[in-house]
Protein backbone atom coordinates (compact mmCIF):
# COMPACT_ATOMS: atom_id res chain seq x y z
CA UNK A 1 0.00 0.00 0.00
CA UNK A 2 1.50 3.71 -1.22
CA UNK A 3 2.04 5.41 2.02
CA UNK A 4 1.09 8.54 -0.20
CA UNK A 5 -2.25 7.38 -0.51
CA UNK A 6 -3.15 5.95 2.31
CA UNK A 7 -6.13 7.91 4.35
CA UNK A 8 -5.12 8.61 8.26
CA UNK A 9 -6.68 11.12 10.63
CA UNK A 10 -5.09 14.47 11.07
CA UNK A 11 -6.21 16.84 13.79
CA UNK A 12 -6.73 21.04 13.72
CA UNK A 13 -6.22 21.07 17.23
CA UNK A 14 -7.24 24.84 17.10
CA UNK A 15 -10.63 23.71 16.43
CA UNK A 16 -11.07 21.29 19.03
CA UNK A 17 -13.07 22.41 22.12
CA UNK A 18 -12.27 20.00 24.67
CA UNK A 19 -15.23 18.35 24.55
CA UNK A 20 -14.21 14.88 23.82
CA UNK A 21 -17.56 13.47 22.18
CA UNK A 22 -14.35 11.89 19.82
CA UNK A 23 -13.66 9.79 22.95
CA UNK A 24 -16.70 9.17 23.56
CA UNK A 25 -18.26 7.41 20.04
CA UNK A 26 -14.67 6.04 19.97
CA UNK A 27 -15.39 3.62 23.22
CA UNK A 28 -18.86 3.28 21.93
CA UNK A 29 -18.48 2.25 18.40
CA UNK A 30 -15.57 -0.31 20.07
CA UNK A 31 -17.55 -1.66 23.04
CA UNK A 32 -20.64 -0.54 23.53
CA UNK A 33 -20.39 1.84 26.23
CA UNK A 34 -19.70 5.55 27.00
CA UNK A 35 -16.07 4.98 28.35
CA UNK A 36 -13.04 7.61 27.32
CA UNK A 37 -10.40 5.18 28.82
CA UNK A 38 -11.07 2.41 26.32
CA UNK A 39 -11.26 5.27 23.06
CA UNK A 40 -8.62 5.02 20.92
CA UNK A 41 -8.51 9.01 20.68
CA UNK A 42 -7.84 10.76 23.49
CA UNK A 43 -7.88 14.48 24.37
CA UNK A 44 -5.32 16.03 25.83
CA UNK A 45 -6.70 19.25 27.85
CA UNK A 46 -4.58 21.55 29.65
CA UNK A 47 -7.42 23.29 31.79
CA UNK A 48 -5.29 26.59 33.11
CA UNK A 49 -3.66 26.93 29.89
CA UNK A 50 -6.38 26.81 27.55
CA UNK A 51 -4.90 23.53 25.56
CA UNK A 52 -6.65 20.51 23.72
CA UNK A 53 -5.51 18.70 21.78
CA UNK A 54 -7.17 15.17 20.35
CA UNK A 55 -3.99 12.57 20.29
CA UNK A 56 -4.37 9.63 17.40
CA UNK A 57 -2.41 6.89 15.74
CA UNK A 58 -0.35 8.24 12.97
CA UNK A 59 0.43 4.76 11.46
CA UNK A 60 4.08 5.60 11.54
CA UNK A 61 4.83 1.59 12.32
CA UNK A 62 7.06 1.13 15.39
CA UNK A 63 4.39 -0.79 17.23
CA UNK A 64 4.69 -3.39 14.54
CA UNK A 65 8.65 -3.85 14.79
CA UNK A 66 8.48 -3.72 18.49
CA UNK A 67 5.86 -6.47 18.48
CA UNK A 68 7.38 -9.80 20.02
CA UNK A 69 4.30 -11.83 19.42
CA UNK A 70 3.89 -10.47 15.53
CA UNK A 71 0.39 -9.74 16.76
CA UNK A 72 0.21 -6.38 15.40
CA UNK A 73 0.02 -5.57 11.55
CA UNK A 74 -1.23 -3.51 9.10
CA UNK A 75 -5.40 -3.43 7.85
CA UNK A 76 -4.82 -4.61 3.96
CA UNK A 77 -7.81 -2.45 2.97
CA UNK A 78 -7.42 0.51 5.42
CA UNK A 79 -3.15 0.75 6.05
CA UNK A 80 -4.22 1.28 9.63
CA UNK A 81 -2.64 -0.65 12.62
CA UNK A 82 -4.22 -3.96 13.74
CA UNK A 83 -3.31 -5.54 16.96
CA UNK A 84 -4.10 -9.34 16.92
CA UNK A 85 -6.00 -10.17 20.20
CA UNK A 86 -5.20 -13.96 19.77
CA UNK A 87 -2.02 -13.35 19.61
CA UNK A 88 -1.20 -10.22 21.95
CA UNK A 89 0.53 -11.99 25.14
CA UNK A 90 0.21 -8.08 26.53
CA UNK A 91 4.13 -7.66 26.78
CA UNK A 92 3.34 -4.22 26.49
CA UNK A 93 6.09 -3.20 24.14
CA UNK A 94 4.47 -1.58 21.58
CA UNK A 95 3.08 0.97 24.49
CA UNK A 96 6.53 2.08 25.35
CA UNK A 97 7.93 2.71 21.88
CA UNK A 98 4.89 4.87 20.62
CA UNK A 99 6.59 8.02 20.11
CA UNK A 100 3.08 9.90 20.42
CA UNK A 101 2.03 7.82 22.87
CA UNK A 102 -1.60 6.31 21.44
CA UNK A 103 -1.02 3.01 22.27
CA UNK A 104 -2.69 1.83 25.02
CA UNK A 105 -2.89 -1.29 27.31
CA UNK A 106 -6.28 -2.84 28.45
CA UNK A 107 -5.43 -3.97 31.67
CA UNK A 108 -8.78 -5.92 32.27
CA UNK A 109 -8.19 -7.83 29.16
CA UNK A 110 -4.82 -7.74 29.03
CA UNK A 111 -3.87 -6.59 25.67
CA UNK A 112 -2.93 -3.50 23.74
CA UNK A 113 -4.93 -1.57 21.48
CA UNK A 114 -5.06 2.10 18.83
CA UNK A 115 -6.82 3.21 16.23
CA UNK A 116 -7.32 1.01 13.97
CA UNK A 117 -9.35 4.04 11.83
CA UNK A 118 -12.91 2.04 12.86
CA UNK A 119 -12.82 0.31 9.60
CA UNK A 120 -12.51 3.23 7.02
CA UNK A 121 -15.19 5.36 8.67
CA UNK A 122 -13.54 7.23 11.89
CA UNK A 123 -15.95 7.87 14.08
CA UNK A 124 -14.32 10.49 16.14
CA UNK A 125 -13.73 12.26 12.73
CA UNK A 126 -18.18 11.69 11.50
CA UNK A 127 -19.47 12.93 14.91
CA UNK A 128 -16.72 16.01 15.76
CA UNK A 129 -19.12 19.13 16.39
CA UNK A 130 -16.20 21.04 15.54
CA UNK A 131 -14.72 20.00 12.41
CA UNK A 132 -11.62 19.20 13.85
CA UNK A 133 -10.72 15.85 12.61
CA UNK A 134 -10.51 15.10 8.96
CA UNK A 135 -10.12 11.43 7.08
CA UNK A 136 -7.89 11.70 4.17
CA UNK A 137 -4.23 11.63 2.51
CA UNK A 138 -1.32 13.86 3.70
CA UNK A 139 -1.85 14.98 0.20
CA UNK A 140 -5.62 16.44 0.32
CA UNK A 141 -4.70 17.27 4.19
CA UNK A 142 -2.72 19.64 2.68
CA UNK A 143 -4.30 21.45 0.51
CA UNK A 144 -6.90 22.16 2.66
CA UNK A 145 -4.51 23.24 4.91
CA UNK A 146 -3.40 25.74 1.72
CA UNK A 147 -6.90 26.47 0.89
CA UNK A 148 -8.35 27.29 4.66
CA UNK A 149 -5.09 29.81 5.23
CA UNK A 150 -6.37 31.79 1.67
CA UNK A 151 -10.08 31.73 2.43
CA UNK A 152 -9.82 32.62 5.93
CA UNK A 153 -8.14 35.38 5.69
CA UNK A 154 -11.02 36.49 3.22
CA UNK A 155 -13.34 35.22 6.06
CA UNK A 156 -14.93 32.49 4.31
CA UNK A 157 -15.79 29.71 6.01
CA UNK A 158 -14.06 25.99 4.64
CA UNK A 159 -14.75 22.28 4.55
CA UNK A 160 -12.72 20.37 3.01
CA UNK A 161 -13.35 18.05 0.25
CA UNK A 162 -11.87 14.61 -0.58
CA UNK A 163 -10.14 13.65 -3.93
CA UNK A 164 -11.85 10.82 -5.14
CA UNK A 165 -9.22 7.18 -5.11
CA UNK A 166 -8.42 6.10 -8.55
Amino acid sequence: MDKQQLKRIFVMKEKCNGCRICELRCSFFHYQVYAPSLSRIHVEKKEIEGYTNPKTCVNCGKCIEACPEQAIFRSETTGAIIISHELCKGHQDCVEVCPFEVMKFDVERAIAFTCDLCDGDPQCVKYCPEEALFYMTSKEFNEFRKKEKTKLESGEKVKPSVVPQE
